[in-house]
């Protein structure tokens, strides 16, 4: 990438905010959101810490749709976002052309290949709660936000992690992360 070019990175996951994803990579333009028809949203990525998180798959049954936010970032916030996502060893980076504001435009996000996909796992509650809030302050479908709220999971064992991600988003504890 030369030095001064900006890429579009699309969030899907707990980047959806604009608030967590500053805290990761520094300011960062929200050119708006797009719809990412042919593909859903699941939560079957093997993460580091025995959760599972989100990913997104070309959907086989018509009419399924994933959203996503547009980011604006540059050289030096790539590489920080590729360090937390893990890039090369849980998620790659996939080239899109998405519609933005009624023009297509280059994008990417970053999606797990198959090796790092399991089905035996599940997210962990706050992780839930973060991509639940960016998907409400980004005014996404209610339905997608009801399917991103039912999504089972389970509580994280790291009470201080869970407490520190919910409380750096401002979002309400769970009774059992109190104690």
């Amino acid at each position: 990438m030369p030095p001064n070019r900006r890429r579009i990175y699309l969030a899907y996951g707990s980047n959806l905010h604009p608030r967590r994803l500053e805290a990761r990579i520094g300011s960062a333009p929200l050119l708006g959101t797009v719809s990412l028809p042919g593909w859903s949203l699941r939560f079957d990525k093997r993460g580091g810490d025995g959760s599972a998180k989100a990913n997104l798959h070309a959907a086989p049954i018509p009419g399924e749709t994933a959203y996503a936010a547009a980011y604006e970032i540059g050289r030096d916030q790539l590489r920080v976002l590729d360090e937390y996502e893990g890039c090369g060893g849980g998620y790659e980076t996939f080239a899109m052309t998405v519609s933005l504001r009624g023009r297509a435009v280059s994008a990417f996000t970053y999606l797990t290949p198959s090796q790092w996909l399991s089905a035996d796992l599940l997210p962990f509650d706050w992780y839930v709660d973060l991509i639940a809030s960016g998907a409400r302050f980004l005014s996404f479908d209610r339905a997608y936000i009801r399917m991103i709220t039912a999504q089972s999971s389970r509580a994280d064992p790291d009470h201080d992690r869970a407490r520190r991600e919910l409380c750096d988003m401002g979002l309400p504890l769970h009774a059992h992360y109190k104690r």
